[in-house]
């Protein structure tokens, strides 16, 4: 592909970047992805397509854009089709969108600027919103507010959610030997990571992108639902491994790093108890974890910003666990959920909102009261649920029947 795209924004040179965008069975949600890239008010000098075995209309559907470069890689993998759409790549920067993701129109502007006004910069990132349905996403306006970014503040959690937020220098990716593709499993650990020790990252305090959450088609979905303790284990091993390449290029954090990491043994243990629903298994790695908290939080290892460590370790191990929360017989768990909540060691206090029916989570009111029908007598549980979830959807409706009850004559 060469030469500017022709896009709505008629008349505006295309910026030196490429859009490289993994493709596998992604019938449902290309076309919008697409025309999100092409209703950029700063174009992308190349848009490519990566299909990765596709067998559904994926492909007619991204032939039907005449702008957009395909290429064939199948049977690799996510992040394979990724590095491969890099080598075809010529752009000064790169940006990787998943099939489902979407952008605000000014997205590239706006990355583009953070970059050219910071040279030092290895990436630009966007904070981002999460959407179940396109026709319900609200972008709020968009500006430009530069602010300090490293994933290391935070390491081992890199908040990230997707490569679909992140613009990329070309040089810097190569510096790094191109999209770390060979561990398919944590590959955007090894990539923020890496990119933020050759030079740092600036993000965008307004959202420009939207993160469809999770859908059983998601390959991190499937990942979690099946396997979610190898998933997670290959994770500890990568960033024990990013802990010692970080104290070889930076000596005076390499004890920090390694202390770090020991948040993920108990971490670890939680998710391989969940998948194997072994109450006593999960006792034991809640007391770890909590210990393991207490001593971090004491130590100062992580600086989370406006987060605690304890919310990013529940955030992260929320997001592992879910799938498996939320798709599982809550009778196949009974032992599991009277551990969890009456069960639980007195002495754990940072990690009650892991409880499945803890009425702070995210899980729906449907799936919180799935668990509590199948160990039905804890009242207080009842109690907690009807006060947090289902007295506040009352009051609400109650209000609402109030202002539009009609006046008496």
């Amino acid at each position: 592909m060469t030469g500017p795209l022709a896009m709505a924004a008629a008349g505006e040179s295309a910026a030196d970047i490429a859009v490289i965008i993994p493709l596998f069975n992604g019938a449902a949600w290309i076309r919008q992805t697409l025309e999100s890239v092409l209703a950029q008010t700063l174009p992308a000098r190349e848009i490519i397509v990566v299909d990765d075995g596709s067998s559904d209309d994926s492909l007619a559907i991204v032939r039907s854009f005449p702008q957009v470069a395909l290429h064939r890689h199948p049977g690799k993998g996510t992040h394979q089709t990724r590095q491969f759409g890099f080598t075809r790549s010529t752009a000064a920067c790169v940006t990787f969108l998943d099939q489902d993701d979407l952008w605000h129109p000014r997205h590239l502007e706006l990355l583009s600027t953070l970059l050219r006004d910071d040279p030092a910069a290895s990436a630009a990132v966007s904070r981002t919103l999460t959407y179940e349905d396109e026709r319900q996403l609200r972008f709020p306006p968009p500006a430009l507010g530069p602010e300090r970014f490293d994933p290391w503040d935070t390491f081992p959690f890199h908040r990230i959610d997707t490569p679909s937020f992140v613009l990329i220098r070309r040089s810097a990716l190569e510096a790094i030997g191109g999209w770390p593709a060979r561990n398919a499993w944590s590959s955007d650990v090894q990539a923020w990571f890496q990119l933020a020790s050759i030079a740092p990252m600036v993000r965008n305090s307004h959202a420009t992108a939207a993160y469809r959450v999770q859908h059983r088609e998601a390959t991190s979905t499937r990942w979690r639902l099946e396997r979610a303790h190898e998933y997670f284990l290959n994770i500890r091993t990568s960033c024990e491994a990013l802990a010692r390449e970080r104290g070889l290029s930076h000596p005076a954090e390499a004890e920090r790093r390694q202390r770090q990491c020991r948040i993920l043994g108990p971490m670890t243990k939680v998710i391989e108890a969940l998948e194997r629903v072994d109450a006593g298994l999960m006792r034991i790695a809640l007391t770890q974890l909590e210990e393991e908290l207490t001593r971090s939080e004491t130590s100062g290892d992580v600086r989370a910003g406006s987060a605690s460590l304890s919310d990013l370790v529940i955030d992260n191990l929320g997001w592992y666990m879910r799938p498996t929360l939320t798709s599982s017989d809550a009778r196949q768990r009974r032992r599991l959920v009277r551990t969890l909540h009456r069960g639980q060691p007195a002495t754990i206090r940072h990690l009650g909102r892991l409880v499945p029916f803890h009425p702070d989570n995210r899980l729906p009111t449907s799936v919180l009261t799935g668990y509590l029908l199948a160990e039905p007598w804890q009242l207080c549980a009842w109690w907690r649920l009807a006060r947090r979830r289902v007295v506040p959807i009352v009051l609400k409706r109650l209000r609402r029947l109030g202002r539009h009850r009609p006046l008496e004559r």
